[in-house]
């Protein structure tokens, strides 16, 4: 039989249940098999929205906006045996989800549909108000809070949100003792996200006093990506000896905590730092391995399909007719777990953070992977004598090559 034979013929054949399918979407990833028989656990809905903050290094777009018909005409209509049968959703993109008119409407739909999976929202905090927070104890989530600074100063210059931190604060505070107090530490999770620049990377120990303080469980902090010549000089690319003190900084602050905290309590608290720089071997290429092949996929509010958030072109589009089964296990998604599996991953996995290993070090991987932008980015580096672009074309040529053709 074809490929195309098998996928019609699957599509007669009842669904598997939630369950199974994450399990075996996990035994897939453990046994690194190319083509695979169960849908990714891990989903990720482009679900924009218009937003209220103009952060600094935010790259603005147009974008169909996010309401609960759309979810259901186009994300439920096209791929919803994919997110129900996921063990994880994650509703984001550009704005603000939670700030569509019928947010409540809508989080009460995904309560009742989808009551067991984890719903994922990244939000700068501002939508959760008392009707948003009361949905959220309500069923299973996971609430990314892009937090950037431990002061209202520094929060403002960087969100250009005049005001909203004493109230972004109060609300995170609200929902960890909320968590706390109903003890749904294995139904609500809160996570800090931080945007690392140079303008808030000398702030780093004090916001991890603050997540610790209001009880956060967890924080992640990444460095900044640069999407065109204006973030720049935001980038810690630039200044890396400022980077491994503000980090090394940050650990010492961890290590304080730690130190008085109660270690159940502690035991609980999850902080990633950036990596610091300067601890790759010279000339040594990355050795690590990505899981987001196996486990993941990513489609956009308007039809296109990406493996990961960091991918810098389209790989299917469903808009265009695209099936969604046949993107997952067609060309390009198997030749993607193959070149992971072998050690020789594509040019962009190799540079990403994620790709286990000292990818920091690469300019690659502190720049966007979309192509024209790349090439860009990396020319107006050159003419400011930033960087010798000459040294990145051979890996932007060959991640062209591997790209799916038509």
């Amino acid at each position: 039989m074809t490929m195309e034979t098998l996928l019609e013929e699957a599509k007669r054949l009842p669904r598997m249940s939630r369950e199974r399918s994450v399990a075996l979407n996990r035994s897939e990833l453990e046994s690194r098999k190319t083509e695979l028989s169960a849908t990714p656990r891990l989903v990720t809905l482009g679900t924009h929205n218009s937003c209220n903050a103009k952060c600094v290094f935010c790259l603005e777009g147009q974008y169909p906006r996010f309401d609960l018909p759309l979810y259901k005409s186009f994300f439920e209509g096209k791929m919803g045996h994919f997110i129900k049968q996921a063990e994880k959703v994650t509703f984001t993109g550009f704005g603000e989800v939670l700030w569509v008119p019928d947010a409540v409407p809508f989080l009460d739909y995904v309560n009742e549909t989808i009551p067991e999976t984890w719903k994922i929202f990244t939000t700068n905090g501002t939508p959760l108000r008392p009707e948003v927070i009361g949905r959220l104890l309500k069923s299973k989530y996971v609430i990314q809070v892009s937090l950037h600074a431990s002061n209202a100063k520094l929060h403002e210059e960087l969100t250009l949100l005049p005001g909203a931190f004493p109230q972004i604060v109060d609300s995170v505070g609200t929902l960890c003792r909320l968590r706390r107090e109903r003890d749904l530490g294995d139904r609500l999770h809160l996570v800090l996200v931080d945007v690392v620049t140079n303008k808030n990377i000398d702030d780093l120990p004090d916001l991890i006093q603050l997540a610790w303080d209001l009880k956060v469980p967890e924080v992640q902090c990444n460095y900044v990506t640069m999407f065109n010549a204006d973030h720049f000089e935001m980038s810690p690319y630039f200044q890396q000896k400022r980077a491994n003190a503000a980090i090394d900084a940050a650990q010492r602050k961890l290590d304080e905590i730690k130190a008085s905290a109660d270690p159940d309590e502690f035991r609980y608290f999850g902080v990633r730092l950036p990596q610091r720089f300067g601890q790759s071997r010279e000339g040594a290429r990355p050795q690590g391995f990505c899981a987001e092949p196996w486990e993941h996929i990513y489609v956009e509010g308007q039809g296109p399909v990406l493996p990961c958030c960091y991918w810098g072109a389209h790989v299917g589009d469903l808009e265009k007719g695209d099936d969604l089964d046949a993107v997952w296990n067609g060309d390009f998604y198997r030749r993607m777990r193959e070149a992971i599996s072998s050690g020789n991953p594509h040019p962009w996995c190799g540079t990403c953070w994620k790709y286990r290993g000292q990818s920091v070090d690469s300019l690659l991987s502190h720049i966007t992977n979309r192509p024209d932008q790349q090439k860009r980015i990396l020319k107006e580096l050159e003419a400011r004598g930033l960087c010798d672009a000459s040294k990145y074309w051979p890996e932007v040529e060959a991640a062209e090559r591997f790209m799916p053709r038509g």
